[in-house]
């Protein structure tokens, strides 16, 4: 069971690194001709670096305080098994079928259909919390988002200042997204090496493979983002990027001090709405707004109920006891 989630833990690395980390480094790359292989590595550097600097609570909250498994490792390997494979079934499939979807939103409700279906206590009121600032951080990040386009309007920010700022605003934000939405990974890492009792600890190895293979996948996912990252909620411009990044930053940072991930492609999205609301209501194209909300709808049901039947299938041939 150790090896399979390890498996499991890897590919998800894969997978979201060619998501949402070429979704960040495709900002910097399109938008202000940063180097592709300086954007990945940027991106890698900071999720090793992250827990060092802002600890591990968000990989303590997935890891730990959804499901206190009481069961033994063994089980909580199972539903953890249970829902990687749930968040990557949904995700995928949804994806393939052209419809919005989150792999954040599809974790966390995969752990909680996992727990269920192995017969485990969910922790409810953490897994509500958590999924309240997830629904909470896009419109956070559109509320800043409008704030800091005002203030660098009064401010009259130098056309030739912006790759200064956008190299600032790109740092902080992959450190943020270290420090938050990224430490899922590490927390199946750290449920496959050893129980979870209080907090996920810093160690050097899981660290680096999850940064190397999540940095794998951004680079194999970058060039399909650079052709798709300008049809999103509002197209890209240098002052609406800089604005973009730092609201997101700046909302991942206060969600780590909470311990609770937060989606990043939908905190970006909301940032980027509140940066177009900022230009005109006419340059946001409503339509992906509203695919946020979809994600949620098609998601969050649909990781439950895969997440019950697969820890169902992992306890039995793991051969742990539902009890």
């Amino acid at each position: 069971m150790e090896i399979a989630l390890l498996v499991a833990a890897c590919l998800l690395a894969l997978v979201y690194g060619s998501n949402a980390g070429a979704t960040i480094a495709a900002t910097s790359v399109l938008v202000h001709g940063a180097r592709p292989w300086a954007a990945v590595a940027v991106l890698g550097a900071a999720l090793v670096l992250a827990p060092v600097v802002l600890g591990t609570a968000v990989a303590t909250t997935v890891a730990h305080d959804l499901v206190p498994s009481d069961g033994g490792a063994d089980t909580g390997r199972a539903v953890f098994l249970g829902a990687v494979v749930a968040a990557l079934v949904v995700t995928t499939v949804l994806s393939r079928c052209r419809q919005p979807t989150s792999l954040t939103l599809a974790l966390v409700a995969g752990i909680a259909g996992a727990a269920l279906g192995a017969g485990q206590e969910v922790a409810w009121a953490s897994l509500l919390r958590v999924l309240g600032l997830i629904a909470v951080a896009p419109l956070a990040g559109a509320a800043l988002a409008r704030v800091l386009h005002g203030a660098t309007r009064r401010w009259q920010v130098p056309i030739a200042a912006l790759p200064r700022w956008h190299a600032v605003s790109y740092c902080v934000l992959c450190l943020a997204f270290g420090g938050n939405d990224a430490q899922k990974i590490l927390a199946v890492v750290a449920v496959a090496s050893a129980p979870v009792a209080a907090a996920v600890e810093v160690v050097a190895w899981q660290l680096v493979v999850c940064a190397t293979l999540f940095s794998a996948g951004a680079a194999l996912g970058l060039s399909r983002m650079e052709r798709t990252v300008n049809r999103g909620v509002v197209a890209a411009q240098g002052l609406d990027t800089v604005i973009t990044q730092t609201s997101t930053a700046v909302v991942m940072l206060l969600s780590s001090r909470a311990g609770s991930p937060v989606g990043m492609a939908q905190t970006l999205s909301g940032s980027l709405v509140g940066a177009g609301i900022a230009r005109g209501r006419g340059k946001i194209r409503w339509e992906h707004v509203a695919r946020i909300a979809l994600a949620w709808v098609l998601t969050v049901p649909a990781a439950v109920v895969v997440g019950i039947g697969a820890a169902r299938l992992t306890t039995v041939l793991a051969g742990v006891s539902d009890g």
